[in-house]
């Protein structure tokens, strides 16, 4: 069964602590960009932990390139950030300074707080000038340079390039990891930034023939296997797969929260608690923006409420599993195709082909039910929407009547 379906085992303890003992480690651009956006603790602390690994570690060249596009817009934006929260308390500061309006305030706490205040203000605009400092001479570049120098991967062709953007088109038609959720909100060959990437891994795998751990902040679900109670099980299953039958090696995925804990501990080092939270809060409050972003729009929209949101966020859900059922289907069609041929005398191998061929069948009967539920979500939109809609027109036509009924 394990070698049936790599993609679906869950990796020992003994197989992941093989991986991080033999393997190599690469990273993907958004756990670089990161670095701009913590305290220097814990930059520091990541970068420490990297450098330890240095034997280890390699940076695809599409994670490198996308790098140095990024990174003076990230700096602009952290600079913007502390710019905004120093206005936030500036005006905090004068609220509480008014004399004419509660709350009022003894002379020695008005005094505490401005002292308090002018320290605030001064780190942040410490903090300001670093990064403006950073568009001059930037040490986290500089580091990071030092770190990976002769660990780039080599770059593809322009006809190698080409080839994959190809591939790509077919790829996301068929929701085919990594990459097709970027189609949503790149243009161009922008979108295939992930496959590019993916494909440098497996050719990182093929030269040097070790297993592969990635480093990545992406949370995406053209990454990450998630099952439907929100938990994490790992890489997606068409990765590991992918990358065990071009490379024949095996695959691991890490957060940078999972890097830095399971990597401390792996060098028997005590867990930097405080690095960790912030990485973590630092992801939450990401999050939440995501989801206040999302309900604002359904909100503005007056054709969609929450409820619809909600209805069509479980149709894209249930939409992904079809396209992670086509895949497994697609798998386990090359898989019986390649054993059919050596099957004619052999009992065993022929009983395993219509094993495996019943698990098709179930396969196809899943996706049969699923498609079915998307029918009737999108039965149910449509109705509400017709109801809504008639309603609208009702209160239209209650206000016309209202505000004309005297001159009718």
């Amino acid at each position: 069964m394990k070698n049936i379906f790599p993609g679906y085992y869950k990796k020992s303890e003994e197989e992941i602590k093989k991986i991080w003992e033999l393997g190599i480690i690469v990273f993907d651009t958004n756990v670089l960009l990161n670095l701009y956006r913590y305290s220097d603790s814990t930059r520091d602390t990541i970068l420490d932990l990297v450098s330890k690994f240095s034997k280890q570690i390699f940076l695809p060249h599409q994670a490198g390139l996308e790098y140095n596009r990024n990174r003076y817009e990230v700096i602009a934006e952290q600079e913007k950030a502390y710019k905004e929260f120093l206005e936030k308390i500036s005006q905090i500061q004068k609220d509480l300074q008014s004399t004419n309006k509660p709350p009022f305030l003894s002379l020695k706490v008005d005094s505490d707080l401005n002292s308090v205040f002018e320290h605030v203000s001064t780190e942040v605009k410490d903090s300001i000038q670093k990064y403006c400092d950073f568009l001059k001479d930037d040490p986290i570049y500089n580091k990071i340079s030092e770190l990976f120098k002769n660990k780039i991967s080599k770059s593809f062709t322009d006809e190698e390039l080409s080839l994959i953007y190809k591939e790509g088109e077919e790829r996301y038609k068929a929701k085919m990891p990594p990459g097709y959720e970027d189609e949503k909100t790149k243009d161009g060959n922008r979108k295939f930034g992930d496959l590019v990437l993916w494909k440098q891994v497996i050719e990182l795998a093929k030269d040097l023939k070790k297993d592969i751990i990635l480093i990545t902040d992406e949370r995406k679900s053209d990454w990450w296997w998630k099952i439907k109670d929100g938990r994490n099980m790992g890489p997606r299953q068409e990765l590991i797969e992918e990358i065990k039958s071009q490379a024949n090696v095996d695959f691991h995925m890490y957060s940078s929260e999972r890097f830095l804990s399971y990597g401390q501990s792996f060098l028997k080092e005590k867990i930097n608690q405080k690095a960790l939270e912030e990485i973590q809060a630092m992801k939450k409050a990401e999050i939440e923006h995501i989801n206040r972003v999302k309900y604002k729009l359904a909100e503005s929209n007056e054709s969609i409420n929450l409820n619809e949101l909600k209805i069509q966020e479980q149709i894209e859900y249930l939409k992904s599993r079809i396209n992670s059922l086509d895949n497994q289907k697609y798998n386990l069609r090359k898989h019986i195709h390649s054993l059919i041929k050596d099957s004619d005398e052999d009992s065993e191998l022929q009983e395993h082909i219509h094993n495996l061929n019943i698990r098709e069948s179930e396969l196809t009967e899943e996706k049969e039910e699923l498609e079915s539920k998307i029918k009737n979500l999108k039965n149910y939109l449509l109705k509400s929407r017709k109801k809504e809609h008639f309603i609208d027109i009702k209160d239209r036509i209650r206000k016309f009547l209202d505000e004309n009924g005297n001159e009718l």
